[in-house]
Protein backbone atom coordinates (compact mmCIF):
# COMPACT_ATOMS: atom_id res chain seq x y z
CA UNK A 1 0.00 0.00 0.00
CA UNK A 2 2.81 2.42 0.85
CA UNK A 3 4.47 1.77 -2.51
CA UNK A 4 1.23 2.52 -4.37
CA UNK A 5 0.84 5.81 -2.48
CA UNK A 6 4.44 6.73 -3.31
CA UNK A 7 3.76 6.21 -7.04
CA UNK A 8 0.58 8.27 -6.83
CA UNK A 9 2.50 11.08 -5.11
CA UNK A 10 5.16 10.99 -7.85
CA UNK A 11 2.50 11.22 -10.56
CA UNK A 12 1.06 14.33 -9.00
CA UNK A 13 4.48 16.04 -8.83
CA UNK A 14 5.55 15.81 -12.46
CA UNK A 15 4.36 14.63 -15.85
CA UNK A 16 5.28 11.05 -16.66
CA UNK A 17 8.62 10.58 -18.38
CA UNK A 18 9.44 7.32 -20.09
CA UNK A 19 13.03 6.61 -20.93
CA UNK A 20 13.90 3.58 -22.97
CA UNK A 21 17.46 2.73 -23.89
CA UNK A 22 18.33 0.06 -26.33
CA UNK A 23 22.01 -0.46 -26.91
CA UNK A 24 23.07 -3.08 -29.34
CA UNK A 25 26.43 -3.66 -30.95
CA UNK A 26 27.43 -6.35 -33.38
CA UNK A 27 30.99 -7.45 -33.90
CA UNK A 28 32.91 -10.53 -34.84
CA UNK A 29 35.46 -11.76 -37.29
CA UNK A 30 35.74 -13.72 -40.49
CA UNK A 31 38.66 -16.13 -40.36
CA UNK A 32 40.36 -18.23 -43.01
CA UNK A 33 43.36 -20.48 -42.55
CA UNK A 34 45.17 -22.11 -45.47
CA UNK A 35 46.20 -25.67 -44.60
CA UNK A 36 47.58 -26.88 -47.93
CA UNK A 37 48.19 -25.81 -51.49
CA UNK A 38 49.07 -27.76 -54.63
CA UNK A 39 50.22 -26.13 -57.87
CA UNK A 40 51.98 -28.98 -59.66
CA UNK A 41 52.83 -27.02 -62.81
CA UNK A 42 54.07 -23.87 -61.06
CA UNK A 43 51.69 -21.68 -63.05
CA UNK A 44 49.78 -18.50 -62.34
CA UNK A 45 46.01 -18.36 -62.81
CA UNK A 46 46.62 -16.92 -66.27
CA UNK A 47 48.60 -20.03 -67.28
CA UNK A 48 51.96 -18.25 -67.40
CA UNK A 49 54.89 -19.64 -65.41
CA UNK A 50 55.40 -18.01 -62.01
CA UNK A 51 59.11 -17.37 -62.53
CA UNK A 52 60.66 -17.42 -65.99
CA UNK A 53 59.67 -18.95 -69.28
CA UNK A 54 58.46 -22.43 -70.18
CA UNK A 55 60.93 -25.13 -71.04
CA UNK A 56 60.90 -25.39 -74.86
CA UNK A 57 61.36 -29.17 -74.79
CA UNK A 58 58.44 -30.27 -72.61
CA UNK A 59 56.45 -27.06 -71.99
CA UNK A 60 56.88 -27.23 -68.21
CA UNK A 61 57.72 -24.33 -65.93
CA UNK A 62 61.30 -25.18 -65.11
CA UNK A 63 62.38 -22.08 -63.19
CA UNK A 64 62.04 -21.34 -59.48
CA UNK A 65 58.84 -22.23 -57.60
CA UNK A 66 55.97 -19.77 -57.18
CA UNK A 67 55.91 -17.40 -54.19
CA UNK A 68 52.44 -18.33 -52.94
CA UNK A 69 50.31 -16.01 -50.83
CA UNK A 70 46.55 -15.63 -50.45
CA UNK A 71 44.25 -12.62 -50.54
CA UNK A 72 40.67 -12.56 -49.24
CA UNK A 73 38.10 -10.01 -50.36
CA UNK A 74 34.69 -10.05 -48.66
CA UNK A 75 31.86 -8.75 -50.83
CA UNK A 76 28.10 -8.84 -50.74
CA UNK A 77 26.48 -11.93 -52.24
CA UNK A 78 26.51 -12.12 -56.02
CA UNK A 79 25.67 -15.00 -58.33
CA UNK A 80 28.80 -14.17 -60.35
CA UNK A 81 31.89 -13.04 -58.44
CA UNK A 82 34.62 -10.87 -59.91
CA UNK A 83 38.07 -10.32 -58.45
CA UNK A 84 37.73 -6.66 -59.43
CA UNK A 85 35.92 -3.92 -57.57
CA UNK A 86 35.74 -2.96 -53.93
CA UNK A 87 35.83 -5.39 -51.01
CA UNK A 88 32.65 -4.16 -49.32
CA UNK A 89 33.22 -6.00 -46.05
CA UNK A 90 37.02 -5.95 -45.86
CA UNK A 91 40.11 -7.59 -47.27
CA UNK A 92 43.29 -9.17 -46.02
CA UNK A 93 46.22 -11.23 -47.19
CA UNK A 94 48.95 -13.53 -45.99
CA UNK A 95 52.65 -13.05 -46.54
CA UNK A 96 54.33 -15.59 -48.84
CA UNK A 97 53.70 -18.90 -47.07
CA UNK A 98 55.13 -21.45 -49.49
CA UNK A 99 56.09 -22.48 -52.98
CA UNK A 100 54.18 -24.57 -55.52
CA UNK A 101 53.05 -27.24 -53.06
CA UNK A 102 52.98 -27.08 -49.28
CA UNK A 103 51.07 -28.09 -46.16
CA UNK A 104 50.95 -26.38 -42.78
CA UNK A 105 49.82 -27.66 -39.43
CA UNK A 106 46.72 -25.90 -38.09
CA UNK A 107 47.73 -23.64 -35.22
CA UNK A 108 45.68 -21.78 -32.65
CA UNK A 109 48.19 -18.99 -32.73
CA UNK A 110 47.23 -15.43 -33.66
CA UNK A 111 50.69 -15.03 -35.26
CA UNK A 112 50.16 -17.95 -37.65
CA UNK A 113 51.08 -16.55 -41.07
CA UNK A 114 48.66 -18.88 -42.91
CA UNK A 115 45.65 -17.29 -41.17
CA UNK A 116 43.69 -14.26 -42.34
CA UNK A 117 41.38 -12.61 -39.80
CA UNK A 118 39.02 -9.82 -40.83
CA UNK A 119 37.23 -8.11 -37.94
CA UNK A 120 33.83 -6.58 -38.58
CA UNK A 121 31.48 -4.38 -36.59
CA UNK A 122 28.30 -4.45 -38.65
CA UNK A 123 25.31 -6.70 -38.96
CA UNK A 124 26.18 -9.66 -41.16
CA UNK A 125 23.93 -9.63 -44.25
CA UNK A 126 21.23 -12.26 -44.58
CA UNK A 127 21.70 -14.58 -47.55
Amino acid sequence: MAFKNFLTDLDSLSPPVFLMFQVCEASGHFEMQVLSMQNLNGELQSGACCDGARDAADGSCAADACDTFFRVCLKEYRSWVSSRGPCSYGSGSTPVIGGNTFSVKPLDNANDKSRIVLPFSFAWPVS
